[in-house]
């Protein structure tokens, strides 16, 4: 079975919600059920590939992507379709047919934290490396961390001078130096990773993600219409995801790609770099 696995950078603010929340965020992002860090669903990676995909049929064919999309979709007989197009169902599906392409659900494997020193740290934890390594097949395991210590590289932009101490919002935590040989996307700065103990990596996750207020304005008043108000939660820049393609001989092109809600705002820029094996 065909496996493949890419890294997923987040270059701006990114919301892929679950609708409306019970707390005090309005609009909150999806989540793991079991762990509540945060995740992208697969759905949403799936679509944003066919739609590009689509594109590219376009700009091929010199069709537009509605009037291509409404020929694979009423299609009868793959057989009758052109080779491009054939190619695209049997990837994607239709409505009589299931496609090949199988994606996973994007799981976090870093989480941009503010450092005192170093600007901030790409901070993860034993848990998170762990499930990584197995899911890839890495015969590697990552050490355990205490909740007030922490595991840095020898040449750590965030230890503090002169101390073996990392100051990540509100959390002192003792450093110890660790030789961070994993893989990571390759504009990944390593000496800015941090490995957190797993309780201490779950409160940054859930308490550290950007939440951003809404307004509406009345057109005739110019000012906010009365119930306009909400906030909405974002994966904040320089998070780190990683997901998997299976089933299908099938590699993304499209480096930069956007996901999730408020696009025309600049919101869910991605960049997605394949791993290659060691």
């Amino acid at each position: 079975m065909n496996k493949t696995t890419y890294f997923l950078r987040v270059l701006t603010p990114l919301h892929v919600g679950t609708g409306s929340g019970l707390g005090h965020i309005d609009l909150p992002i999806y989540r793991e059920a079991h762990t509540d860090f945060p995740a992208i669903p697969s759905s949403s990676i799936k679509g944003v590939l066919r739609t590009e995909k689509l594109k590219e049929l376009s700009e091929k064919l010199g069709k537009s992507p509605k009037d291509i999309e409404k020929e694979v979709e009423e299609a009868e007989d793959l057989n009758k379709l052109g080779e491009n197009l054939k190619e695209f169902v049997e990837l994607f599906g239709n409505k009589k047919k299931e496609g090949s392409l199988s994606v996973i659900d994007a799981r976090i494997f870093f989480f941009p934290v503010k450092s005192l020193k170093g600007i901030f740290a790409y901070v993860t934890c034993p848990y998170v490396l762990n499930r990584f390594f197995e899911e890839l097949e890495i015969n590697e395991k990552s050490p355990e961390v205490k909740s007030d210590e922490c595991l840095v590289p020898e040449n750590s932009l965030n230890l503090i001078d002169e101390e073996s101490a990392v100051i990540l919002e509100e959390f002192t935590l003792k450093a110890g130096k660790e030789n961070f040989d994993f893989p990571t996307p390759s504009k990944i700065d390593k000496r800015r990773l941090v490995i957190v103990s797993d309780d201490v990596f779950k409160f940054f996750v859930k308490n550290y993600t950007e939440v951003q207020t809404h307004i509406r304005i009345d057109i005739e008043t110019g000012t906010v219409e009365g119930g306009a108000l909400w906030t909405e939660e974002y994966v904040p820049a320089e998070s780190v995801f990683y997901f998997q393609i299976i089933g299908a001989d099938y590699e993304i092109t499209n480096k930069k790609l956007q996901l999730g809600g408020n696009s025309t705002t600049g919101k869910g820029f991605v960049e997605v770099e394949k791993y290659e094996n060691r």
